[in-house]
């Protein structure tokens, strides 16, 4: 069973809100980067990127896929897709904003921020989200939140982006008896 809690309206609006903290909080001389966390959270960085884009002029966005940083990677199977992870420039000096559709456990976002290290060292590593679920297993919390919704141990929430689903919003699902909600 599926809840709809966010129609295309409604999502729209709340990414123009998001878009809006980010404006008011970053200081505009900042070099900012946005990275997406691959699948949904690279698209939400996009708009967001095309909302900033008329104070803050063009800003850099990336894409990571954090499947390699996983600490469950044992139990994803023997040959799990691996997506492209793309980093627009240096990151060195940088403020990062990691964009992610759904906060659940922390442990995407600690994938994320082992990747990113990689790459260099931000002067400023911040995290953005659409969703924040609570549940955290990790000591992880966003600097940016879109809208806080409280779920069941037999639910997950999922976000609906343009480009992947052909429109934006967000809904509560109904989990099958022995599935676990995304991190």
């Amino acid at each position: 069973m599926t809840h709809n809690v966010l129609d295309e309206a409604a999502a729209r609006g709340l990414l123009a809100e998001l878009s809006a903290q980010l404006d008011r909080a970053i200081e505009p001389e900042a070099r900012l980067i946005l990275i997406g966390i691959h699948r949904r959270g690279d698209s939400i960085a996009a708009e967001i990127g095309h909302h900033l884009e008329p104070t803050r002029g063009p800003i850099p966005i990336g894409s990571l896929d954090i499947t390699l940083y996983r600490d469950d990677f044992g139990q994803v199977g023997a040959l799990p897709t691996v997506g492209t992870t793309r980093i627009p420039e240096s990151i060195e000096g940088a403020h990062i904003v990691i964009v992610d559709d759904v906060l659940h456990t922390g442990r995407t976002i600690r994938a994320a921020l082992q990747e990113l290290s990689d790459f260099g060292r931000a002067r400023r590593i911040q995290l953005c989200v659409l969703v924040d679920r609570g549940g955290r297993q990790l000591p992880i919390q966003p600097d940016y939140v879109g809208r806080v919704i409280e779920v069941g141990p037999n639910q997950d929430v999922a976000v609906r982006v343009a480009d992947t689903d052909g429109g934006w919003g967000v809904d509560i699902v109904a989990l099958r008896a022995g599935r676990e909600a995304g991190a």
